[in-house]
């Protein structure tokens, strides 16, 4: 598992880059014994920057369903995610262009619910 302070720095890093529009390289470059728990864990603290700037999670998405996608980014499982409220676009609006940094179209499975999933049993996985 990666050090806290470590996870703190890359769920910044996320943060700004997303703020600037800037690509960077995969962590596990630069961190080759990086686990998918470090992955979730950066994810959560990249969340929290969020929430704290504003933003509200307003769904989640499964990505890497197919088998083809997960061998291209030499992953063996979908990952989970959540959407953030300025991730949405209103149905038949134009998309922003200039708001990614290479636009291209990949299904993945997204939900919105009415409300939060609660009780015993209820995982990210």
């Amino acid at each position: 598992m990666l050090p806290p302070d470590t996870i703190r720095s890359l769920a910044r890093r996320l943060y700004d880059a997303r703020k600037s529009r800037t690509p960077l390289r995969h962590f596990s470059m630069q961190h080759p014994d990086m686990t998918v728990e470090d992955g979730y864990a950066i994810q959560s603290e990249w969340v929290r920057m969020e929430v704290a700037d504003g933003r509200s999670i307003k769904g989640r998405k499964i990505g890497l369903t197919s088998r083809a996608m997960q061998q291209a980014s030499q992953i063996t499982e979908p990952d989970y995610a959540p959407l953030m409220d300025d991730m949405f676009f209103a149905s038949g609006s134009d998309i922003p262009y200039e708001r990614f940094i290479a636009p291209r179209v990949e299904v993945e499975l997204a939900f919105v619910l009415r409300e939060p999933l609660a009780g015993p049993g209820v995982t990210i996985f």
